[in-house]
């Protein structure tokens, strides 16, 4: 793939932003799958307890502390003629698709105990290959683009691949399962178990073959390999000391917690329970998420004119505003429903992008402090981060709706009556908690110390002593 220099920058071309962009259909289908149907699924088909599959959502977090950075200072340290993230892509694609199909079988056991045993196994599996794609991938971004913009703009190809497949997987994934391929196996709960395992198949086949075509196809630029032994409490103490990554870091976590409960609870429990219309999930969240990929264009050139703090404190500042006032969101305000999904859609693709391009720009202060390349190091702890977030979310959710007395079926998305708790429950999670995260991490917006003149200043000051160590010295 084709770039050029202007100045003092690489400018890269449309087609490398497309094929990196289309790397992350993957990971985002299989997540998007993974948060918003297939707790449903071992809810509501399998017949597991709410609890209990929280719990399976947690234990996998617990091992993403080890796994995530492992795997990213493996890739900062390979040395192979495919460059030091691509081997990971080429590799793990497949295996990663396979255990996500895993995840949608059903398998004959009839003790709850090996079921949940089953699920959790597989879903150890799959987070491990998840982690083996997403933080080699991701950590192509300060790679590929040096400057401020240009980071922002692959971030932005990027997300619209995140947001389209999340479109997609949120519209037809259930829709294909329950009401396309479940009357083929002659429906019942035999039938929507087939169903979602066919579709389970179709996305693990979509999955892959970006992965595959990217690592064929994209060339990395050539980076030294960290010399330096892997040394995990040393790596945790030099990542974290880092004050602009500390700062990113919980703006990261506390963005990815909201959407992460957003898409978990809103788009399924809230509208099938409280608004009592079964089935308007789907289109709700598809005008969510068309109307986040929609507005990418919007938020990169506010980033353009200003910068990404500025940029994040005026959209942030935005959806606060939507989540309070959906609080007085009245049962049964169908068009107030979707006017609050189109302002959801513009603060979405803002928690989406900016705490992405900014966290890129913490790479540069980790090398003028260390003299290493570690972007593989920070990925795996930002994507540790990103999974701890879905990880709190859900087994929290898990915990307050079994407490409150949410009813599971085996019946799929099927309607069912909850307790008066459960509804409030809900209401309070999809409202006054995420606008309370997010006001937290507007805060810590407002903190943090790398605006575009600081990043500019930082990139000089390593040009200056690269030149400077490639300038052999006179005799």
């Amino acid at each position: 793939m084709a770039s050029t220099n202007t100045g003092d920058s690489t400018s890269l071309s449309t087609a490398t932003k497309f094929i990196f962009g289309m790397g992350d259909w993957g990971t985002s289908a299989a997540s998007t799958a993974r948060n918003v149907f297939w707790f449903v699924f071992l809810t509501n088909v399998v017949g597991l307890h709410v609890g209990l599959v929280g719990g399976i959502w947690l234990v996998g977090r617990l091992w993403d502390a080890i796994n995530d950075p492992l795997v990213g200072s493996l890739s900062d340290r390979l040395h192979s003629r495919w460059g030091r993230r691509r081997p990971f892509l080429l590799l793990g694609s497949v295996p990663f698709a396979l255990t996500f199909f895993l995840m949608f079988i059903v398998p004959p056991i009839e003790s709850k105990g090996w079921l949940l045993f089953y699920y959790g196994a597989v879903f150890l599996l799959y987070d491990t290959l998840f982690t083996i794609v997403n933080v080699p991938y991701l950590a192509l971004v300060p790679e590929l683009a040096d400057s401020y913009d240009e980071r922002s703009s692959l971030t932005g190809w990027r997300t619209a691949f995140s947001f389209l497949a999340q479109l997609v997987t949120a519209g037809a994934f259930k829709l294909l399962a329950e009401n396309v391929f479940a009357p083929w196996f002659g429906g019942g709960p035999e039938g929507i178990r087939a169903g979602y395992l066919l579709a389970a198949g179709l996305w693990a086949v979509s999955m892959a073959l970006p992965y595959i075509i990217l690592a064929l196809t994209l060339r990395e630029p050539d980076h030294e390999p960290v010399s330096s032994p892997i040394e995990p409490w040393r790596n945790f103490r030099d990542v974290f000391s880092n004050r602009p990554f500390r700062l990113a870091a919980l703006i990261y976590l506390l963005c990815f917690t909201t959407g992460d409960l957003l898409l978990l609870v809103f788009v399924r429990y809230l509208i099938d329970y409280v608004q009592m219309r079964p089935g308007l999930d789907n289109l709700v969240l598809t005008v969510v998420l068309g109307t986040s990929l929609l507005s990418i264009p919007l938020v990169l050139a506010l980033m353009r004119r200003t910068d990404k703090r500025t940029a994040y404190l005026i959209s942030i500042g935005f959806m606060i505003i939507v989540l309070a006032l959906g609080s007085f969101l009245p049962p049964g305000g169908q068009n107030l429903i979707f006017i609050g999904a189109v302002l959801a859609g513009v603060g979405f693709a803002a928690m989406t992008i900016v705490p992405w391009a900014i966290v890129a720009d913490v790479i540069e202060v980790d090398e003028l402090q260390s003299g290493e390349r570690r972007e593989g190091l920070y990925t795996g702890y930002l994507v540790f981060l990103r999974k701890l977030a879905t990880g709190i979310v859900v087994f929290i959710a898990g915990q307050v709706l079994a407490a409150t007395g949410f009813l599971s079926t085996t019946t799929g998305s099927q309607f069912i009556q909850q307790p008066a708790a459960a509804l409030n429950a809900m209401r309070f999670m999809v409202t006054v908690v995420p606008a309370i995260s997010l006001a937290l991490s507007w805060i810590l917006a407002w903190r943090f110390p790398l605006d575009r003149d600081a990043y500019e200043t930082i990139r000089h000051e390593l040009e200056a002593r690269r030149a400077q160590q490639t300038t052999p010295t006179a005799p």
